[in-house]
């Protein structure tokens, strides 16, 4: 029997590999275009925020009006002085904070600013209670003079904007001012405005996808070089 003088067949273009890897390559840079307009923002998120450590507090209602956009009041320092809201004492609020559970306490303050005669004010943290899973009810005094920092109520996250249920005839201001200081001073809380540190983390994160696309290119050639070649 003659041997055989065929040749080993050559493998066509992988037009469906080619594919695939092109639009895994356009998503991994997508991310990483992402991840860099992110890190653009929290630039001037921080700049702002380190502005504002030592700017004068204003009083709400100059800066509550109808036109202002709770989006733009945020990290704002202000002072008001509440009037009293009737109803029951505000249930605790969960958090972390240093790597340990802690609960805020909160309160509805009275105001006249703008189309708002309400805003929610964070009073700060419980030292007592910090690690407790379950802590009993706490009450403290209503707050009376308040300076704090304005965070809009949507990025605090949680069930936050619920405790508005609790007001069916006020208008609460889309918003919650981080005490930094009361006068006077309630007894068992302490101010922690929100956040203690921002994290900045976004090249890093964008580097990693940027990274992951070149890598996902380089495996491709490996694999085109390999299936190609005589």
């Amino acid at each position: 029997m003659a041997m055989s003088d065929a040749q080993p067949r050559k493998a066509g273009f992988p037009l469906g590999l080619t594919i695939a890897t092109a639009i895994a390559f356009a998503i991994l840079c997508g991310l990483g275009a992402w991840q860099l307009q992110r890190l653009h923002w929290k630039e001037g998120v921080l700049a702002r925020i380190e502005a504002l450590k030592t700017a004068p507090a204003m009083p709400l209602v100059q800066v509550l009006t109808e036109k202002a956009r709770p989006e733009d009041l945020a990290w704002t320092r202000v002072s008001v002085d509440c009037g009293d809201v009737a109803g029951e004492p505000l249930p605790l609020v969960y958090g972390v904070r240093d790597g340990d559970v802690v609960w805020r306490a909160q309160a509805p303050c009275a105001v006249l600013a703008g189309p708002y005669n309400m805003i929610l004010v964070d009073r700060g943290v419980v030292p007592a209670l910090s690690g407790q899973v379950a802590p009993p009810p706490r009450s403290f005094a209503p707050p009376r003079r308040v300076v704090g920092v304005l965070t809009p109520i949507s990025q605090l996250g949680g069930d936050r904007a619920k405790v508005f249920e609790r007001f069916p005839g006020r208008k609460p201001a889309p918003l919650v001012l981080m005490a930094e200081t009361e006068a006077p001073a309630p007894a068992g809380l302490t101010p922690a405005p929100l956040p203690a540190e921002i994290s900045n983390r976004h090249l890093e994160y964008a580097l990693t996808w940027f990274g992951l696309a070149v890598t996902l290119l380089f495996i491709y050639a490996a694999m085109l070089w390999r299936r190609v070649r005589p």
